[in-house]
């Protein structure tokens, strides 16, 4: 555990080192948006390392791999290529307005969500896809609501940074994750009715995956 928080921590500091050259430096760093950018960046990286496991080796999981390497790319597009954007133009989204802000805002409230889904599952909420022991379903926090949290959460952080760097390039990532996300839910609804059968399709039939009432 603390392995690999040091880690997490260790790649939090780089990437923050990486947006802040490649949003012009300086200038970042000076304005009161790219150092609430900043904090944010690594609290989430921080929610993460603390609260999420590896998890135990499953056949389930092979089927991710595709969707883990499009994942990568898509965190370097966040870390990289969107700040670049926001540091080298001027639009067509304003920089650093209300928008941006309310951005800030969507991000923070991303990781309170997370943070809420990672508290419910103590441990159960895993990289890898597969059961883990002692494996039960859990029904508190969020999951009362919804089945998904913890993925509705990295959605809302991912619009948050699109508004908060006023980057296309961020929000067009946003938009390309939504089917990998969509296609690991399904994936994991199949395992969780394999394993947990008539249990897990009763908590179906009174939740939504992602958007309370709709979803």
């Amino acid at each position: 555990m603390v392995k690999r928080t040091i880690g997490v921590l260790v790649f939090a500091a780089a990437t923050c080192t990486v947006i802040v050259a490649a949003a012009d430096g300086s200038r970042f760093l000076r304005r009161p948006l790219g150092v609430a950018f900043l904090g944010l960046w690594s609290l989430w990286w921080l929610v993460i390392a603390l609260g999420r496991r590896r998890g135990a080796p499953s056949s389930y999981n092979r089927s991710q791999r595709g969707i883990i390497a499009l994942g990568i790319v898509a965190l370097v597009a966040l870390f990289a290529l969107a700040p670049w954007e926001y540091g080298h133009f001027d639009g067509p989204i304003p920089r650093n307005g209300p928008l941006a802000w309310a951005g800030l805002g969507l991000f923070a409230a991303g990781i309170i969500l997370q943070c809420t889904a990672l508290w419910s599952l103590r441990g159960l909420y895993t990289t890898r896809l597969g059961m883990q022991p002692g494996h039960r379903l859990v029904t508190s926090g969020p999951y009362r609501w919804l089945r998904h949290p913890g993925y509705l959460s990295n959605l809302v952080c991912l619009a948050g940074i699109s508004l908060a760097l006023s980057s296309l390039i961020a929000l067009a990532t946003t938009v390309l994750v939504v089917p990998l996300v969509l296609r690991r839910i399904e994936r994991e609804e199949e395992m969780l009715l394999a394993e947990l059968g008539e249990v897990y399709r009763v908590y179906q039939s009174k939740t939504r995956r992602l958007i309370p009432r709709l979803y």
